[in-house]
């Protein structure tokens, strides 16, 4: 399914409490398991460690990769998934700040394009943050859509309705 040039992070929300690591790194061993070759990680967009670059250089550290594809565990999009998860990965992105208010007015900035799936060409991210690291990832970096509508997460709903009954 996967081969050695390709790499997964799998990227969780980050949170004080633990149980959001305990589930995302239950995902990454699952994974490992079906797929024991494959280089994968699992990551945080904010507030626990690892982050994005810090996950993104372990991939590349011992692999010789050529793609990363970046899973977001969230259930739907968001400003997350739409601007900022691709801000930190060095994704160019088409959203507008117009679309998470609701209303229009001029956009000022400038325009990046609508190439919002895959980045070819060099990353470098540079946080604000003192301890963030950067990276440096000449590959093919896509960010895949959450998980969405799906029926498989419906059954999921129905059972924990029908434990509870």
């Amino acid at each position: 399914m996967i081969d050695e040039k390709t790499g997964v992070l799998l990227l969780s929300h980050g949170s004080r409490l633990d149980d959001g690591e305990e589930v995302i790194k239950a995902y990454t061993e699952m994974f490992k398991e079906e797929f024991p070759n494959a280089a994968v990680e699992y990551g945080f967009m904010e507030i626990r460690k690892p982050g994005i670059p810090e996950t993104i250089n372990k991939l590349t550290k011992d692999n010789d990769l050529e793609k990363i594809i970046v899973v977001p565990v969230f259930v739907a999009h968001g400003l997350h998934t739409k601007r900022d998860i691709p801000t930190l990965l060095g994704i160019e992105t088409d959203f507008k700040e117009e679309d998470a208010h609701g209303h229009h007015h001029h956009h000022h900035g400038h325009d990046h394009g609508h190439d919002h799936d895959h980045n070819h060409g060099h990353h470098h991210h540079h946080h604000h943050d003192d301890e963030e690291e950067d990276f440096e990832f000449d590959g093919e970096i896509i960010l895949t859509d959450p998980l969405g509508i799906d029926t498989r997460l419906y059954t999921i709903i129905k059972d924990r309705i029908s434990e509870n009954l």
